[in-house]
């Protein structure tokens, strides 16, 4: 058995503790884990006691820690797992925490697609917004849910993008098969670009 020889405020944060067994550093808690395991300078903690109040103030410290990072912008559920890595949390504390973050609406990746969807749909297609978010870890039923929320003019959008590549250019065969392939870069649809390019006729 060890034993709880030392506990001291933190100077910096008030709400939480350091913890000392047998005269070392062992971790620090928040006043509220403090209280819920009863530990005072004499209480004796077995090895499976120590790690049950390690792993606890482990998912405390991560979900404020994540709290903060998401506080700052809306992140989808993977970038709240790969912050929390490379914190050095396991998987195990991160999922623990995302699920908490869910549970609150700090995190959702439905509302994190329809607002991305909306700030880039006038500049990109589907095909591309769709992949950069599943890049973002964003599964594909999501962001299809997020594209019913939100009423996207794919052709018009395409037509303005077309409109802004052309500006200033001649319009010949070549410069149309450029904007082609930019559009299609873009990530819009075939019928997309063909609606986009419609009325641009070769000098």
């Amino acid at each position: 058995m060890a034993k709880v020889t030392q506990i001291s405020i933190q100077e910096r944060n008030k709400e939480r503790c350091n913890i000392f067994i047998d005269g070392e550093f062992k971790f620090a808690l928040s006043l509220e884990l403090v209280l819920k395991y009863r530990l005072k300078v004499g209480v004796e903690l077995g090895d499976k006691e120590i790690d049950e109040i390690t792993f606890d103030g482990q998912k405390a410290e991560a979900l404020n820690k994540a709290i903060a990072y998401v506080a700052k912008s809306l992140k989808t559920k993977k970038q709240v797992k790969i912050y929390l890595l490379s914190k050095g949390y396991s998987e195990q504390i991160a999922y623990y925490v995302i699920d908490k973050l869910k549970e609150y609406s700090y995190v959702n990746d439905v509302d994190y697609a329809r607002q991305y969807i909306e700030s880039c749909s006038k500049n990109q297609g589907k095909k591309l917004i769709t992949y950069k978010l599943m890049t973002k870890g964003i599964r594909k039923d999501d962001i299809d849910l997020a594209y019913t929320m939100v009423n996207v003019p794919q052709k018009e959008n395409a037509k303005s993008v077309a409109e802004k590549y052309l500006r200033n250019k001649e319009i010949t065969k070549e410069n149309l098969a450029k904007a082609y392939r930019y559009l299609l870069g873009k990530g819009f649809s075939y019928d997309e670009i063909d609606f986009a390019l419609n009325d641009f006729k070769e000098n």
